[in-house]
């Protein structure tokens, strides 16, 4: 099989291996040239791309998976069906679907509901504008093959009070389950009972009991949820999102149930579950002890090993799944973006999000699903690979260790012929990175250099001493217990074990002289916290939720002011004195709703962005005569062609704008002058750095001259864990040792990292 990068197409089906999960993308979209190609890859392995084109998808598009059955539709008329095994090459072709209303373009989902030779098979479909099933019984007795329209509208109203539509059909263990949306009452499970007699189909929706709900994180916010069935486990799965418009992940949990365990007969009770005539006043009287029937069925799950899931969110929300062999691809849930251009790969063990470029040949229209079918080797046993683990047993306990590869190597290096009691006293006053180097030069360091275990009230002390040059690249692991810092020049890392990590898990809003201001998902409120001395400080709770948020200054000062928007028919900013008042204090600006974001603090004054590009400043914040402006400066486009992301700062004065293209493109800044009230573009920031991440945009002068006029991001190239970062001078992404990397700056954005729990933070004591 030739790869894409050849320009060749197969007749045939390339050779694929159960060793990595594939993506099959269908391109649809230019019929008048009859190109209808199949694009076969998989982000695990960059250089096993594969085009085709079979004989019997022309045309085709699959929109399912069962019993190894394919489930194909005509595009785009949406009303031809048949039924491919890749397996045999069998396939079954099934009679023209006929709608009274015409509208095939409704046709959403659908599921197989046995093997087609079996009597009870019948291949089920839903809409999205009625609450219909459009199903067709494979074998029939009956001469006539026909398709048949049912309503569950009074089944569904029965069973969730207002819900509106079922999806996410699916099977498990010989039943078809799905979800129901748009009920105000709860999240319901839903059985797809299916009767099949000699003449005549049933269809009955049964209640399965309430969906799971994560035991942390993150309360209310945008979510979207799936449901697959997989042998005899039922998988629920639920995505919450940072940015519900750009639909960017936040944190996914899944849950199994082991529906062969499941007492049936227990949940009799259930057949008589009825809403009908249900109304909120009448909400004491519901029996929740019948949904919570499902709950001590489900389990979270906090590794799924070499299992594999795929969630399309930028074409037709469909899921499915894949076991692998590769040690290294299982445990992930990929979930493409809503722009069909992005994979988010989010592992679940370790609870990161990967990023990887959809490759170009595959359109953002492209029709992408994980190949489902069985492949070569998918009984071959899975290589057994042993980590080594290094356990941590107290709650304070800092492990040091190089991000970077280091052995010892077996042959003495004659550099370091120095006395045993010197080498242990010059390794005394080695740290981080420059210690474990150290220590791997050679067995004379190796013996002199032990691992360390350092404690918190003499590890910091000692870190304090190590010459610090720039913030460093913290991240939350709350798993593992354990935040990371990353030197971004030496691209060493610092493990802290911390028994309060579940406390300062959160969303992180802005990170300046040492301290993080998030929201605690453990507390449900804003904290502050220093890592360095592992002090935590609560706020107060505002009246509304908040947005956007910065401070002026560290929160030991009395100065500390913490600024936050919030909407609500108007927008509000609302201040707290965090060492002088208890309470928030209000300021209404009666502006119609704006999306306020980046606020950053220019002197006394607070500036922020705006939707439409325009500039919010507020002065005086510390008085009672504040007052605020609009200034009708819109962000300039720069050269970037890209969707563009903006970012607020300031430097010696001035008020900078960064300006980054989608995904890694083209980096600006520019220069505020009051005067003119226009943005300027700088090519050079001078012996200053400037480090982006999340919300928060910090402008420090440089150290050392080496790190002057760059951009840093919390992104670590893929295969030298350096920090990338963008010089201002090559107007390209570089490493520290040198690499450029801007002929790959899809696979700098597709390093694994966390999103929305790493800072760059200033090491500081206070």
């Amino acid at each position: 099989m030739e790869q894409i990068s050849s320009g060749s197409v197969c007749d045939r089906l390339p050779p694929l291996s159960a060793k990595y999960p594939w993506l099959v993308a269908q391109s649809l979209e230019d019929e008048e040239n009859n190109i209808q190609d199949m694009f076969f890859y998989t982000i695990h392995n960059e250089l096993s791309h594969y085009r085709c084109r079979i004989p019997e998808l022309l045309g085709e598009r699959i929109r399912g998976c069962f019993h190894g059955w394919l489930i194909l539709s005509n595009h785009p008329n949406n009303n031809k069906w048949s039924l491919w095994k890749p397996s045999t090459s069998k396939i079954i072709r099934l009679p023209t679907l006929i709608l009274e209303d015409a509208g095939y373009e409704s046709i959403s989902e659908c599921c197989l509901s046995a093997p087609p030779t079996d009597p009870s098979s019948i291949l089920l479909l839903t809409r999205t504008n009625k609450p219909t099933f459009v199903f067709f019984r494979l074998v029939n007795k009956r001469k006539k093959f026909r398709w048949i329209e049912m309503s569950y509208a009074y089944q569904l109203k029965r069973l969730t009070f207002d819900g509106k539509l079922v999806n996410n059909l699916t099977y498990c263990n010989g039943k078809v389950y799905a979800l129901s949306f748009n009920s105000t009452f709860a999240q319901f499970i839903l059985h797809v009972e299916i009767v099949v007699w000699d003449k005549e189909v049933v269809i009955k929706l049964m209640l399965f009991g309430a969906c799971p709900f994560p035991p942390s994180g993150p309360r209310g916010g945008d979510w979207i949820h799936y449901l697959k069935g997989v042998s005899t486990k039922l998988f629920y799965i639920r995505i919450y999102f940072e940015d519900w418009g750009r639909r960017i992940p936040l944190r996914v949990f899944v849950f199994k149930s082991d529906m062969a365990c499941i007492d049936w007969e227990k949940r009799e009770c259930l057949k008589y579950w009825d809403l009908t005539d249900f109304n909120h006043e009448d909400a004491e009287k519901i029996d929740y002890e019948k949904l919570d029937l499902s709950s001590e069925t489900w389990e979270v799950i906090d590794d799924l090993k070499n299992a594999t899931f795929f969630v399309d969110l930028g074409r037709d929300h469909s899921v499915s799944y894949r076991r692998v062999i590769a040690s290294d691809a299982g445990g992930f849930i990929h979930i493409r973006g809503e722009m069909g251009k992005i994979i988010y790969s989010y592992h679940v063990k370790t609870d990161t999000i990967s990023l990887f470029h959809i490759p170009s040949p595959m359109l953002p229209t492209s029709h992408l699903s994980l190949w489902e079918c069985r492949l070569k080797g998918d009984h071959g046993e899975a290589k057994c690979i042993i980590d080594s683990k290094v356990e941590m047993k107290n709650n304070n306990d800092i492990l040091l260790r190089s991000g970077m590869v280091c052995g010892v190597k077996s042959n003495e290096s004659h550099l370091l012929n120095v006395p045993f009691h010197i080498l242990e006293t010059i390794m005394k006053f080695s740290v981080g990175v420059e210690y474990m180097n150290l220590r791997a030069t050679s067995k004379q360091c190796h013996l002199a250099a032990p691992l360390v275990k350092w404690r918190n009230d003499t590890s910091l002390g000692r870190l304090q001493t190590y010459s610090v040059v720039s913030p460093w690249l913290m991240v939350v692991d709350k798993k593992r217990g354990v935040m990371t810092f990353t030197d971004p020049m030496l691209g060493g890392n610092y493990f802290l074990k911390n028994s309060r990590i579940s406390i300062v898990y959160g969303k992180l809003y802005c990170s300046k002289f040492g301290w993080l201001l998030f929201k605690s998902y453990s507390l449900n409120c804003l904290v502050f916290f220093n890592p360095f001395t592992n002090v935590v400080k609560d706020l107060p709770d505002a009246e509304y939720s908040l947005k956007s948020l910065c401070f002026s200054a560290p929160p030991t000062s009395l100065d500390c002011m913490v600024v936050g928007f919030s909407t609500r028919e108007y927008w509000r900013v609302d201040i707290l004195y965090v060492n002088r008042e208890p309470t928030w204090r209000t300021i209404n600006l009666c502006l119609d709703p704006h999306t306020v974001c980046y606020p950053t603090f220019y002197g006394r004054d607070l500036y922020a962005l705006c939707k439409e590009g325009e500039l919010l400043v507020i002065s005086n914040l510390d008085k009672e005569d504040c007052c605020w402006k609009l200034v009708e400066a819109e962000a300039p486009k720069g050269s970037c062609t890209s969707s563009t992301q903006y970012f607020l700062t300031n430097c010696d004065q001035h008020l900078l704008l960064v300006s980054l293209g989608e995904y890694g493109g083209h980096v600006e800044v520019f220069k505020r002058y009051e005067s003119k009230q226009e943005w300027e573009k700088l090519d050079c920031i001078g012996k200053h750095m400037i480090f982006v991440c999340g919300t928060t945009c910090l402008c420090i002068e440089a150290k050392v001259p080496k790190m002057e006029n760059k951009i840093f991001f919390p992104r670590l190239h893929t295969k030298n864990r350096k920090v990338v970062f963008y010089s201002l001078d090559t107007c390209k992404y570089h490493t520290f040792d040198g690499e450029s990397v801007q002929e790959h700056v899809g696979e700098f954005f597709g390093t694994t990292y966390y999103l929305s729990r790493n800072a760059w933070i200033e090491p500081s004591w206070s």
